[in-house]
């Protein structure tokens, strides 16, 4: 039987899953993050998450070593054919054996499996922000995604950093009194004031500070102002992302299919409404669906394209069933 490995990688985890080339999910398997392939130690970092993660999903799937037809890769930082990409690839090949192996940008597997391969947009929002698209002549487009220093604009960090702004502010006297004030720290662990200093000193990374973006979301469902201002924001930022990839591509009907994924959007209508209403002012004919699959299982959606192998309505249909299956495997309640 031939087999596909389809990757999700960056800075908080690694997650591979094997399948059959029927569409089939036989394993899912988690390792470390495995982002930053070209700072020190991240070559030994990249090969010890792989082969966790890779370890892991064959043992689920009750499989020894075997070669993968195809295997495509989702990495954050990574773009396809540059020294990073080419650097991964060397590394997966330490770890192991497949006919075709892919190595692409995160965002890429995440536009797969958001809309099953056809066209539209994918908005993610995590750690960092980005949007891609895809129009139907196999055109690609590309806003966002550059960093938390020069972009990331709507993702959890911002949201963060905005949110400690905003109580230091209240703090101060030179902003209004809000909720978060009290919120952060409950969260993050720490007295407020003493999060600047902890971040400039490296004591804080930037997945602390986006781990306080629930914080600010549930804030301004209850109701807070200052919070509802920095998640409205956010989501008119992300809404500027789609549009500015809309705008690049070709959608002959009008008519663009408009993905959110990742865990900013999980708080649900307190970022998915103003996220709608800032698209539609700009583009009426945006419509905002719901991701069919997570990005892990688009890399086997890719992984399968590269097999030469048809993602079928019955395949489709097998993926989402197998993957929930082994999802429910992996986290038994």
């Amino acid at each position: 039987m031939d087999y596909v490995l389809g990757v999700d990688g960056g800075a908080s985890s690694t997650l591979c899953a094997v399948a059959t080339i029927d569409g089939a999910v036989l394993g899912i398997g988690r390792g470390g993050p495995s982002n930053h392939i070209l700072a020190p130690g991240g070559r030994a970092r990249a090969r010890e998450a792989v082969a966790t993660s890779l370890a892991a999903a064959l043992r689920a799937a009750r499989l020894g070593d075997v070669e993968f037809r195809a295997a495509q890769f989702g990495m954050t930082g990574i773009n396809v054919n540059t020294d990073r990409s080419r650097a991964f690839e060397e590394v997966v090949r330490e770890v192991l054996r497949a006919r075709t192996i892919g190595v692409d940008n995160d965002a890429r597997i995440a536009l797969a499996g958001a809309l099953a391969g056809g066209p539209g947009v994918a908005v993610i929002a995590g750690t960092g922000s980005v949007a891609l698209g895809r129009d139907a002549r196999g055109i690609d487009a590309r806003a966002g995604g550059w960093g938390y220093l020069f972009g990331d604009d709507g993702s959890a960090f911002a949201l963060g950093r905005a949110a400690v702004h905003a109580a230091l502010r209240a703090v101060d006297g030179s902003g209004p009194a809000t909720a978060l004030t009290a919120r952060i720290p409950a969260v993050g662990g720490m007295n407020l004031e003493a999060i600047p200093i902890a971040y400039y000193a490296g004591q804080l990374d930037r997945r602390r500070i986006a781990g306080l973006a629930p914080a600010v979301t549930a804030a301004a469902a209850a109701g807070d102002q200052v919070a509802r201002g920095i998640v409205e924001h956010a989501a008119a930022s992300l809404a500027a992302l789609a549009v500015a990839v809309i705008r690049r591509l070709r959608w002959p009907d009008g008519a663009t299919a408009v993905a959110p994924v990742g865990g900013v959007f999980d708080a649900g209508a307190i970022v998915l409404e103003p996220f709608r209403l800032a698209l539609a002012a700009q583009v009426p004919g945006a419509a905002v669906v719901p991701p069919r699959y997570e990005p892990a299982a688009g890399a086997l959606l890719l992984a399968l394209q590269a097999a030469d192998v048809t993602p079928t309505p019955e395949r489709l249909a097998l993926l989402a069933a197998t993957w929930a299956l082994r999802n429910a495997e992996e986290r038994p309640s």
